[in-house]
């Protein structure tokens, strides 16, 4: 059975974590690109030692990775930033494929929300029959960041920053949904993005 592909994105700090849970609510399967990115630096995984090689033994925890300490380093650099995805973004688009493939041989899926921060940059949009992007203004999305990962203002303003515009994301996009910050009215946009598309989960 085909499987109706609909991308998510947005910039960090948009909201689009919330949108993914509010389809979830909703019954419909999420394959979301930051749990495969969680799970492709598991202690054991090749890619961890890539990284480990890469950015010295200041990155390890022990033998999990430190993620603020690696994401502090990369955000500030774009170098480290485009070497970083060289290790890790061949894997994730390879294990978020097979489960697409998974889910689509096994015929009980109608509607799949593919969650990816970086879609556009690494051009999922020619495997999606649909682009969401969620946005919201710099301001709100720099003081989530800051509350979220308890970040510095300058460490929230690099990690927008290494990011492709959000107002250029929501131009190539096929649907916008705006974030205000009121949950109702997120959720409101998604139950009219699925009555449009009549999509069922």
């Amino acid at each position: 059975m085909k499987i109706k592909k609909i991308g998510l994105t947005g910039g960090i700090g948009s909201g689009k974590t919330t949108v993914a849970k509010i389809f979830a609510e909703l019954g419909y399967t999420i394959i979301d690109a930051d749990q495969v990115a969680h799970e492709v630096v598991m202690p054991g995984r090749f890619e961890l030692e890539e990284i480990k090689n890469a950015f010295g033994i200041s990155v390890m925890k022990g033998a999990s990775l430190d993620r603020k300490k690696l994401g502090q380093m990369v955000f500030a650099d774009p170098r480290a930033l485009k070497k970083l995805n060289a290790i890790l973004q061949p894997s994730i688009k390879q294990l978020m494929q097979m489960r697409m493939e998974f889910l689509e041989n096994e015929g009980r899926v109608h509607t799949l929300i593919v969650d990816i921060p970086l879609l556009y940059e690494r051009h999922w949009e020619r495997d999606l029959d649909t682009v969401i992007v969620v946005d919201a203004d710099k301001k709100t999305r720099i003081d989530r960041i800051m509350q979220r990962d308890h970040l510095s203002q300058q460490d929230a303003v690099n990690r927008i920053a290494a990011q492709m515009p959000l107002a250029q994301k929501a131009a190539m996009a096929d649907f916008v949904i705006e974030n205000t910050g009121d949950k109702d009215a997120l959720k409101q946009c998604v139950l009219q993005f699925i009555s449009e598309n009549s999509l069922q989960a």
